[in-house]
């Protein structure tokens, strides 16, 4: 079909969350606009957040939650402004200690309520339409497989290359490319990291609270164990430098405190008052309660200790040792669980390049990159739909002329 007849005032690449919102900012302005997508529904990829119950925006909300190499300060707090942009599209939500979500918990109710506002726009949708080409002359020539459409302004929110299975694509870095500008390394973030330790035998299955530490990178939260690997909130809040490491082959151990309620001098004190007052009792049973009791037993094997000793014959060395694993734990990783199973990109185009007061190239006028595709990722808690509303928002604004 080649829609030649019809000149867009904006083409949107790529109808994610930040597409979306986008298209219905610049319609309810009275833009023509239309949205390219390679998948057959939009905001398919929406429906994979938070677990299935997309934590949308969180009341702590500034730079410091995201990475670039680029300035960041363009980024505020706005989170009560998406929270009323949700509730205009009739989506009531939830506080769970500042990480807001619908209160059917349902990521789809997300994804829905803005595909019903792109209907009750009467905006263009091109589902199943893999973008190919972007051209410039006096307009913008688009080209997918089933589709020419042009335009006078072309926005790529196309995100990266995290979950292929729901219609990742490398269109946004190609484009980027095609018209001068940078694009970063790119790497996976918000994944689990894999590895081959034999404590994982032991540990499969576990969810056990504690902090991760990564080359000084620390997050706190319940780590999950699993025979390959490690995950969970914590894990997936330092994994892409795990995922920057892995590519340029300097990779190093993970380490976790499972005990960060107490100082490594408070835990020694703890111990040696345990210690001291049942002598009798075992290691193992003397240990109750500090932490997951499996996560107990693999540091009491690792300090060198038989679990069935009794306390009182332990010496001021194995104190040490059990105070050092329980505050120090090491994992050898072996890289990430890769784009596939992550939820965001690290890495992308750069934003020396773009115009954050408009997300517009520098290179090329008229051309936008909004969301995932730059190079911006946050950490776990709804940081990265917060980025791509900010991003499509100060977008929408510049082409409004507002």
């Amino acid at each position: 079909m080649n829609t030649d007849e019809k000149l867009y005032d904006v083409c949107i690449v790529g109808a994610g969350f930040s597409g979306l919102v986008l298209a219905i900012k610049l319609a309810r302005a009275g833009l023509l606009v239309c949205l390219v997508d390679l998948n057959r529904v939009v905001g398919r990829k929406i429906l994979s957040t938070g677990n299935g119950r997309c934590n949308f925006t969180n009341s702590r909300m500034n730079s410091e939650y995201f990475y670039s190499n680029g300035s960041l300060d363009f980024i505020t707090d706005n989170h009560e402004e998406i929270r009323a942009f949700f509730r205009e599209l009739g989506v009531f939500d939830k506080d769970l200690d500042g990480y807001y979500y619908p209160v059917t918990n349902q990521a789809k109710t997300i994804r829905e309520a803005l595909e019903n506002e792109i209907d009750s726009l009467s905006i263009d949708v091109y589902l199943d339409n893999r973008v190919t080409d972007i051209a410039s002359t006096d307009t913008f020539k688009v080209t997918t497989t089933r589709n020419i459409i042009n335009s006078k302004k072309v926005v790529i929110a196309s995100g990266g290359l995290s979950a292929a299975t729901l219609g990742s694509s490398k269109i946004g870095y190609k484009m980027a490319t095609k018209f001068g500008m940078k694009v970063t390394k790119l790497a996976p973030s918000l994944v689990g990291a894999t590895s081959n330790e034999i404590c994982l035998k032991d540990l499969a299955g576990v969810r056990a609270y504690g902090k991760v530490n990564y080359r000084g990178h620390e997050c706190e939260g319940e780590i999950q164990f699993n025979k390959d690997g490690v995950s969970g909130y914590p894990v997936m809040c330092v994994s892409r430098f795990i995922g920057f490491d892995e590519l340029n082959k300097n990779l190093s151990d993970i380490s976790i405190d499972f005990i960060p309620y107490l100082s490594k001098e408070e835990l020694q004190e703890e111990l040696k008052k345990r210690f001291a007052t049942k002598g009798e009792r075992s290691v193992l049973a003397s240990l109750v309660g500090l932490c997951n009791e499996k996560a107990i037993d693999v540091v009491v094997s690792y300090a060198r200790i038989y679990g069935d000793t009794a306390v009182k014959k332990l010496d001021e060395e194995d104190i040490e040792n059990l105070t050092h694993y329980f505050k120090n734990f090491p994992i050898r990783i072996t890289g990430t669980k890769g784009f596939d199973h992550s939820q965001v990109t690290a890495g992308g185009v750069d934003l020396n390049d773009i115009d954050l007061s408009s997300m517009e190239s520098k290179k090329q006028k008229g051309l936008y990159f909004i969301g995932e595709v730059l190079d911006v990722d946050g950490i776990c808690g709804g940081y990265n739909l917060s980025f791509a509303y900010t991003s499509a928002t100060i977008a929408a604004n510049h082409i409004k002329g507002e």
